[in-house]
């Protein structure tokens, strides 16, 4: 048997997930074949090259980021979902060190899990449908964006790594968690919820850690506390952004060892749970205002999910008020009415700050209180009423014949949408209910492109 080295090099070039070895100045020093051929490259190529000579800092400032992370030990463990050549590929990135703990390098191994999401994607849906039936309101996923957060979640559920979820109040967050645990390993034990921002200062160390007879006054008798509960299922820390700094220290500690220690209590107890946070503050910006641990960040941001706003998804509006429609109808025993559609067009032109909290709840009041066989404007709450695209000023009569009063309207109607879908045009053709080619021409026609600040994002 030759050096081991050599075994180890016969090894890696023998691995189907393809092997990347950067040193620690982040030049390559190892490609094998299976890498050659998922990143259509020759190592001969590459090897000896710094990966910024391929992908350059300014165009790729996440990769960036990342290593510098790795190098410094801030994120020794990271994954990413990449999609490439039609395939999905999960890549995982690892700090390597020394016996000394020196850094010598960061580790990229790439997976095709291509054939695994197409599979999760089939059980996800059942599971999801399932899911809707016995336990509450839908997910809908028929967006661009919606669907690559299925992707990842169907990715990362398997997984036993930390999760954070971001977004605005009201996007789902708590939907999405719900969903993870139900497709992860982890889906036959507790899923245990804590609201960060709603426990005292003086108790959340006794809620999170648990405590034991007389540790503090009121204290009569033991609490396990909401770790140990969670024992062989999910954690779940909501708006873990309120968490005071206090408690952040000792959660740090928690989640590194996975060992508690109740308030009062001497004996250490081990758990076997994973940890997801959420949060809709910039925890980023909390960090550099002292607010919130660096480290604590690094350790829970391993894998990071964004749920976007309701105004990022206008493809799901309507089907998203279709199924709490059908949810709350059954769940108060009475018939299906149907969206009609002036109330289809107040959803779509409407901002909807609330996002999909707002929607559902606008929803159950309207079956509620509806009386007919469809949902009316009259059927919505107030703040859907009065936020809805209000008609433009009325047109003096005696000064316009009625093809110019028409054109006027037209105009000054297409500009408020415009304004009121940030100049997307998708959106805003959805809203009108016209092809995005009409509401083009009819831009060109009323001059509107210096009128309006048109958006170039993909929704």
């Amino acid at each position: 048997m030759g050096p081991v080295p050599d075994v180890f090099r016969a090894i890696i070039a023998h691995m189907s997930d393809g092997v990347l070895f950067l040193d620690d100045q982040h030049v390559i020093r190892l490609c094998n074949p299976a890498a050659e051929k998922i990143r259509k490259v020759k190592a001969d190529h590459i090897v000896g090259r710094s990966i910024f000579d391929i992908h350059p800092r300014r165009a790729h400032p996440q990769l960036s980021e990342l290593l510098v992370n790795m190098q410094t030990g801030a994120l020794p463990l990271s994954h990413r979902i990449v999609e490439a050549q039609g395939r999905c590929f999960d890549n995982s990135y690892s700090s390597i060190q020394d016996p000394q703990g020196n850094f010598i390098g960061t580790l990229l191994v790439s997976r095709d899990i291509t054939e695994q999401r197409r599979l999760a994607e089939e059980v996800c849906q059942l599971k999801t449908v399932l899911a809707t039936k016995e336990k509450g309101p839908p997910l809908v996923f028929n967006s661009p964006v919606m669907k690559r957060i299925l992707e990842t979640l169907e990715a990362v559920a398997p997984l036993e790594s930390t999760v954070l979820i971001t977004g605005e109040s009201g996007t789902g967050k708590e939907c999405l968690v719900e969903l993870l645990h139900r497709l992860s390993q982890r889906s036959g034990k507790p899923l245990i919820k804590v609201n960060c921002g709603a426990l005292p200062e003086s108790l959340i160390e006794s809620e999170l850690f648990g405590h034991v007879k007389g540790a503090f006054t009121g204290a009569h008798s033991d609490n396990k506390g909401k770790f140990v509960a969670a024992t062989g299922g999910t954690l779940f820390l909501d708006e873990i952004g309120e968490l005071p700094l206090t408690a952040q220290v000792k959660l740090l500690r928690v989640i590194q060892d996975r060992i508690v220690q109740p308030v009062g209590g001497q004996k250490e107890i081990k758990v076997d749970i994973r940890i997801v946070a959420a949060t809709n503050t910039d925890l980023g910006k909390a960090v550099r205002e002292g607010r919130f641990r660096e480290d604590l960040f690094y350790r829970l941001n391993v894998i990071a999910i964004e749920a976007p706003p309701l105004r990022d998804r206008p493809e799901d509006i309507v089907p998203l008020a279709e199924a709490f429609l059908k949810y709350f109808a059954r769940k108060m025993k009475k018939p299906l009415p149907a969206l009609s559609a002036p109330v289809r067009d107040i959803l779509l032109s409407h901002a909807l700050p609330g996002n999909v909290r707002q929607l559902q709840h606008a929803m159950e009041r309207a079956i509620a209180l509806g009386r007919g066989e469809m949902i009316l404007p009259a059927d919505l709450p107030a703040d859907l009423q009065g936020k809805a695209s209000p008609l433009p000023p009325a047109i003096p009569f005696a000064q316009s014949r009625l093809k110019e009063a028409l054109g006027s309207f037209e105009r000054d109607f297409i500009l408020q949408s415009l304004s009121i879908n940030e100049g997307r045009k998708i959106p805003t053709a959805k809203a009108l209910g016209i092809s995005r080619k009409t509401l083009w021409e009819k831009m060109q026609r009323y001059q509107l492109n210096g009128n309006v600040t048109i958006s170039e994002h993909p929704l």
